[in-house]
């Protein structure tokens, strides 16, 4: 199940300062909850809503796979961005994470690999959870990783971005990412901001919605500024991800890593 997506940080800032919509695509739909900043998974809750129980463990749950029509949408795109002569981006996944332990998902991990290869129209936007299987699950390990990789981890507690950023940096792709969403308190960035192009950042949302306090937002927008890092704004969240809107301090932060070739 891919699409367009109004996911605004998958939107891609041309030359001209115009934007281009991002797609959402998935090789598989599940996933296992490995840190706080998963409590409130909105991926789990919708796939519930569909009927699928795939959050949990290889013992207990399986996971969502798709057919081949859905496997062709990327091309497809791929295609479309050629004609136009831009890249488009596609974050990869929504409703996964593809560096997920799942033995059921080896197969579907290595098509992909094959499908980032052969689609160079895109960028590919990778958030894990799980930088620490990055190298032994992908097949290019420290050697020249495809140039439309956008490798990023999700780090909304301190002792995360202590875990999981030396794991992503250790990556040779062409960008390394953060999101700090949902933030959930203080993070200090500053030792790896030297070799980060970009850092999303935001509340939570949901009916659930843990306490954001956008002190917390304007430390980490301070941290980007220092070190000249693109720093985008997600949303302040509450009960629906739109309910604080996403101004911070009376303006949108919209930055996003400079152009790269493509």
């Amino acid at each position: 199940m891919g699409q367009n997506t109004k996911i605004q940080w998958t939107w891609r800032k041309l030359p001209d300062g115009s934007l281009v919509a991002g797609h959402s695509w998935n090789p598989w739909w599940g996933c296992l909850k490995v840190s706080e900043e998963c409590t409130h998974c909105y991926a789990e809750q919708g796939a519930k809503r569909y009927g699928f129980q795939i959050w949990g463990p290889e013992a207990t749950t399986e996971r969502r796979f798709f057919g081949e029509h859905h496997w062709q949408e990327p091309y497809r795109w791929n295609q479309q961005a050629q004609q136009q002569r831009h890249r488009r981006s596609v974050f990869c996944a929504s409703m996964a994470d593809v560096f997920d332990e799942h033995t059921a998902v080896i197969a579907h991990r290595q098509r992909l690999w094959q499908l980032v290869e052969t689609t160079p129209w895109l960028n590919w936007l990778l958030l894990t959870k799980r930088p620490q299987y990055i190298r032994e699950m992908t097949p290019w390990g420290q050697d020249a990783w495809p140039d439309n990789i956008w490798i990023g981890t999700s780090v909304g507690r301190q002792k995360r971005a202590e875990e999981r950023l030396p794991h992503l940096l250790a990556v040779p792709a062409l960008v390394h990412f953060v999101s700090v969403e949902p933030q959930l308190e203080l993070v200090n960035l500053r030792p790896y901001l030297s070799r980060l192009q970009w850092v999303i950042c935001g509340g939570e949302s949901g009916p659930r919605a843990r306490p954001f306090d956008l002190a917390w937002a304007r430390d980490v927008r301070e941290q980007c500024l220092a070190y000249n890092v693109a720093y985008f704004f997600k949303q302040v969240g509450g009960r629906y991800h739109h309910s604080g809107g996403r101004l911070l301090d009376g303006r949108t932060w919209d930055e996003m890593p400079p152009e790269f070739p493509g």
